[in-house]
């Protein structure tokens, strides 16, 4: 992934680094220094800045807390006698006063700018009748409104009357950062404007790209967001989140531009307080999270999920330990290192976790390899350029790197595509399943109205008529008519209530038994917990099992047959039904099958077939388990079936 674009230094070095800094400071503190004089002989030429800042001494407060009235009575130390190190990063606790003495020989008003260089505030402080009074201001929060000088955050427009001399404080406060650097310079207003007009045609490019990458990164989030709440599919959601992660760090940087001002200038605990690890971390949190649940690791490569899982962990964990040290103990000092830290950690983790996908195959898992490779590539050959380039930045202070945006928009386009293949593939599915169901309810219908069932019940009629049995025959006629009619209208739905279920499997059983001349007993039970009215269950699934039961179970049995129908409330998620037969087991109705000439039964075959469906379609996934019944002499007792199904 991108690194910040700062030049990398070693903890050991930043603490030898403030350590002769501060060595430094003791030894100049022995000596007061007086203010130093910058004479002012007249304009300053056309385009000219002029740097004065050899003629400054400073003073630092590293307590933060000395009121300005106190600042004078200091021991200032001359600027040009101290190197500030690079790596103060506990600079932001600081507050560094500067003092300057500026004498406008000149018989002209000199309307200058003056700045201390960019930084994050700079309140300049003017010595009236032995006080100091606060002269002006420049905050890198303000708005182009807000600024004295609209074009740019760090001036302060100046009037120095003729023959007059002035006594300057300046109190500047700063986070750390590689251009840091304390300086005191003049210009004139047409100077600094025609600076910023050729550092636009320098730069132009860079914010012409990041705006533009941006503008993509927030826009694919917000269009895979979408298609989350349209498929529900959790990678879509890692996706998006991933996209504005890497969208808010590249606007992070763009923001500490004085010409840009978006979200962070507006929430400023975030831009000064909230550096870019926050955003780092949860690009690396959704971006790992994505690659786990899109090539469906857990599945295909449990090892290497397993690795995947524990990286995710271990980034949430340090990221919530960056935002209680951010946000609660107010340390951007042990932020920064923590930063310093994972700068070598990240690139060598980055690439082991690239290799690893690598093993993955086919087309979706080839898009996001070759996306990953170009996002790394950018990031590391953005990061090598500017370490050996080292260019300063006007507009955007945060040097931006083109290879990175390159890198990162190649990696969008790749990822686009394997997502787009992998919802095609998904849509496919979905209509082959769609089909597939389709042509199951067509067969549960034809199992159903199952030939011989219907010649039986028919015949059974017949004789009845014939034996002048008309009342039988009646209510025979009637309850078959109303079981077809039931079959023919609930085989339309995927879904009906248990209670209509449980009206068919008994009017079945009430036909199947004075067919069969009431030689079997049944026991139909149901608990008074169940809600029949709002518990959902597939249409005609218990008909398959009790059929079974009477014709393979019961009917080959000799001496007393009972089939019981039972349904509990197992939990709060589950309903358990029951369908047990006293018959002869399965392995000897399946040995009189095979002598049974023509025999076939699809019945639980189309059962399980539409169970399977169902599951993949609805998300309602039905448990079904047969188990065989022995006595204690291992005998067959028969036959139970154990149905449980989600309550919806």
């Amino acid at each position: 992934m991108k690194q910040l674009k700062l030049h990398i230094k070693s903890l050991s070095m930043a603490t030898v680094s403030v350590r002769i800094f501060y060595a430094a400071l003791y030894v100049c503190l022995s000596c007061s220094v007086g203010f130093s004089q910058i004479q002012l002989k007249g304009k300053l030429k056309k385009n000219t800045f002029i740097n004065y800042s050899s003629e400054a001494a400073l003073f630092i407060d590293s307590s933060a807390k000395l009121i300005p009235a106190k600042i004078p009575q200091q021991k200032f130390v001359r600027l040009a006698n101290v190197e500030i190190p690079k790596s103060l990063i506990k600079g932001y606790r600081y507050n560094f006063w500067l003092k300057f003495s500026v004498e406008n020989q000149s018989s002209d008003t000199l309307d200058l700018l003056l700045t201390t260089g960019p930084h994050y505030s700079t309140i300049l402080y003017r010595i009236e009748h032995d006080s100091l009074v606060k002269f002006g201001e420049a905050q890198e929060k303000f708005s182009k409104s807000q600024r004295p000088f609209r074009s740019d955050d760090q001036y302060i427009p100046t009037r120095f009357l003729p023959k007059s001399n002035y006594q300057f404080y300046a109190k500047i406060n700063d986070y750390p950062r590689e251009d840091f650097s304390l300086q005191v310079i003049l210009c004139e207003q047409s100077t600094a404007n025609l600076h910023k007009l050729n550092a636009f045609y320098n730069e132009y490019i860079y914010l012409i790209t990041y705006g533009f990458l941006i503008s993509v990164l927030f826009f694919v989030a917000l269009f895979v967001f979408i298609f989350y709440l349209l498929d529900r599919q959790i990678y879509y959601l890692y996706y998006a989140s991933y996209t504005i992660s890497i969208g808010l760090f590249n606007l992070w940087e763009y923001e500490h531009s004085p010409y840009i001002h978006l979200i962070f200038n507006q929430l400023q605990f975030l831009k000064f307080t909230g550096n870019s690890n926050i955003y780092v971390f949860l690009t690396h949190i959704f971006y790992f999270s994505f690659i786990f649940e899109f090539l469906e690791l857990k599945s295909r490569f449990p090892l290497l999920a397993k690795v995947f899982r524990w990286v995710v962990i271990s980034l949430v964990f340090i990221l919530l330990a960056d935002i209680l040290i951010l946000f609660v103990f107010k340390r951007l000092d042990w932020s920064t290192e923590l930063y310093w830290l994972f700068q070598d950690i990240f690139p060598i983790l980055n690439i082991i976790l690239l290799f690893m996908i690598f093993r993955v195959k086919g087309r979706v898992a080839r898009n996001i390899q070759i996306g990953s490779t170009f996002l790394m590539i950018g990031g590391l050959a953005g990061f090598l350029t500017h370490y050996f380039d080292n260019t300063q930045f006007i507009l955007l202070r945060i040097d931006p790197s083109l290879l990175f945006a390159a890198g990162t928009l190649l990696e969008v386009f790749f990822f686009s595509i394997a997502i787009g293949i992998k919802s095609y593939n998904i849509q496919k599915e979905q209509k082959s399943l769609q089909k597939s169901v389709m042509e199951s309810e067509l067969r549960t219908l034809r199992s159903q109205i199952n030939p011989h069932f219907v010649f039986n019940s028919l015949n059974s009629i017949k004789s009845y008529i014939l034996t002048h049995r008309s009342t039988e025959a009646s209510e025979y006629l009637t309850d078959f008519s109303t079981l077809m009619r039931s079959i023919l209208q609930y085989s339309k739905e995927q879904l009906i209530t248990l209670e209509e279920e449980l009206e068919i499997s008994l009017l079945y059983l009430s036909l199947e038994k004075r067919r069969f001349e009431e030689n079997f007993l049944i026991k139909f039970e149901i608990s008074e917990e169940i809600q029949t009215d709002e518990v959902l269950i597939p249409p005609m699934l218990l008909q398959p099992y009790l059929e079974n039961a009477i014709k393979h179970g019961l009917m080959n049995k000799e001496g007393f047959r009972v089939l019981s129908l039972s349904a509990i409330k197992e939990s709060e998620k589950y309903i358990r039904i029951e369908i047990e037969d006293n018959g002869i087991g399965r392995e000897r109705a399946a040995y009189l099958r095979k002598n049974t000439p023509k025999y076939q039964s699809m019945g639980m075959h189309i059962n399980d077939e539409r169970i399977n469906l169902l599951s993949k379609t609805n998300d309602f996934l039905i448990e079904i388990r047969v188990e065989d019944k022995f006595s204690d002499n291992n005998v067959a007792e028969g036959t139970r079936v154990i149905i449980r199904i989600p309550i919806a």
